[in-house]
């Protein structure tokens, strides 16, 4: 073998193993700092396949609704404390849309957090966060496509209600 074959080799096993080595804490972190920074994008990609096609099959049915009765969507995004018109639906994506949901979302201070536990039982994991008030989060996942996924949590709930 050349030695580009030996540096292809080498870098996907490395790519391989970083991907791997996230733990479901990992993956815990990275679903607070995407609601903290409110990336949609960040988010939908922590979730299980199956939820995130879930969200942008509502998303997609709630587009269509907007266009035949945009009054009732108006009225249904305020009520839910959405910031979002039916007008701007038509050009929002998917991960648009869960970036403004997560406006809504409000967090302690992630530089609060005192405690962070794991407690894995096979392909599954729930990750429990206090903070220094008292306040406790858990989020569950599921081990899925070489990685820990979110499947539900508390702010899931509240969002997709």
């Amino acid at each position: 073998m050349d030695m580009r074959m030996h540096q292809l080799i080498l870098a996907a096993v490395l790519l391989i193993a970083a991907s791997g080595a996230a733990t479901p804490i990992d993956t815990g972190w990275d679903l607070l700092y995407a609601v903290e920074s409110r990336n949609g994008g960040d988010f939908l990609d922590l979730l299980t396949e199956s939820l995130r096609t879930q969200i942008e099959s509502r998303f997609q049915q709630l587009k269509e609704l907007a266009e035949s009765e945009p009054s009732f969507v108006d009225d249904a995004l305020s009520s839910a404390g959405v910031n979002v018109t039916a007008f701007d639906l038509g050009w929002m994506s998917a991960p648009d849309f869960v970036s403004r949901i997560l406006d809504g979302v409000v967090l302690p201070n992630l530089n609060d957090i005192v405690e962070e536990e794991a407690s894995l039982s096979g392909r599954n994991a729930d990750v429990t966060f206090e903070w220094n008030s008292g306040y406790v989060l858990t989020v569950q996942m599921v081990w899925e496509s070489s990685a820990w996924r979110v499947v539900g949590s508390p702010v899931l709930g509240e969002m997709f209600r």
